[in-house]
C-alpha cells in the first residue's frame, strides 16, 4: 500500500485491477466486450505515477477526460483528498459514470470528485478556471481536439496526460494518419514540451504547458 492511500481507496483499487484481469482472461479466449462493458483501465504503476504527479503537485483542479469504471479517477482523487483538490471526470456514457460513482463512493472519494455526463469536447470548452492536470483517455481520432482544448485551459505549468500513445498505430492500422497528426501535433506546438513515458503496454505522453 502506497502512503497515505486509505484502506478504502487500496480495497476499491484491487477490486477494479481484478476486474480488468478477468476481462483480460476473456477476452483472450474470444469473449467481446461492448463499450459500455469494457473497464479500460490504465496498468497500476501509471496509476501510481498519477497520484504521485497529483500529489507532488498539489493539484487543485484535475480533469479526466473518458471516466470509464473510475480505475484512474479513483488514483487521482486519492491525491486531491490530501489537500482539498477536485477531479472532475467526463464520460459520453452513463453506464460508466454508474459504475464509477459506485466505486467512487466505496472508497470514500464521492466528496473529491464530480462525475459528468456529456460530451467532453463542449464540457471542457465551458471550463473557466486554469487547471492543474488533465488527463486524456478517449478516442485517439479525437486526440488532436482534444489536446487543443486542453492546452488553452491549462495553466502554464500544467500537465497534460494522454494515455495510450504507444499503440495508436495498433489502433488504428487502417487509418495511420491519425496517430500521424497527434505526433505532428505535439512536435510542432508552440507552447509546450512534450515527452513519451513508456508505461506498458500503451504508453503516456506528458506534456508541459510552458507559455499561453
Amino acid at each position: 500500500m502506497l502512503p497515505m492511500l486509505s484502506e478504502q481507496v487500496e480495497k476499491t483499487l484491487r477490486q477494479l485491477e481484478v476486474l480488468r484481469e478477468q476481462e483480460i482472461e476473456r477476452e483472450e479466449i474470444g469473449e467481446i466486450y461492448t463499450k459500455e462493458k469494457r473497464s479500460l483501465a490504465i496498468p497500476r504503476d501509471e496509476g501510481k505515477f498519477l497520484y504521485l504527479l497529483a500529489r507532488v503537485m498539489k493539484a487543485k483542479l484535475i480533469v479526466e477526460i473518458g471516466t470509464s469504471f473510475g480505475y484512474s479517477t479513483t488514483w487521482l482523487a486519492a491525491a486531491v483528498q490530501s489537500h482539498g483538490g477536485t477531479v472532475i471526470s467526463y464520460d459520453i456514457l452513463p453506464e460508466k459514470i454508474e459504475v464509477a460513482s459506485k466505486y467512487l463512493s466505496e472508497a470514500g472519494l464521492k466528496g473529491n470528485v464530480e462525475l459528468v455526463l456529456g460530451d467532453a469536447k463542449t464540457l471542457l470548452s465551458q471550463i473557466s478556471e486554469p487547471v492543474d492536470i488533465i488527463f486524456l483517455d478517449a478516442d485517439k481520432a479525437d486526440y488532436p481536439e482534444f489536446m487543443e482544448l486542453a492546452i488553452d485551459k491549462l495553466r502554464i505549468g500544467g500537465i497534460l496526460l494522454s494515455d495510450n500513445v504507444l499503440d495508436c498505430l495498433e489502433i488504428h492500422k487502417d487509418d495511420p494518419e491519425v496517430c500521424e497528426e497527434i505526433t505532428s501535433y505535439l512536435i510542432q506546438h508552440p507552447k509546450i514540451m512534450t515527452v513519451t513515458l513508456p508505461f506498458l503496454p500503451n504508453g503516456l505522453e506528458m506534456t508541459l504547458k510552458i507559455a499561453d
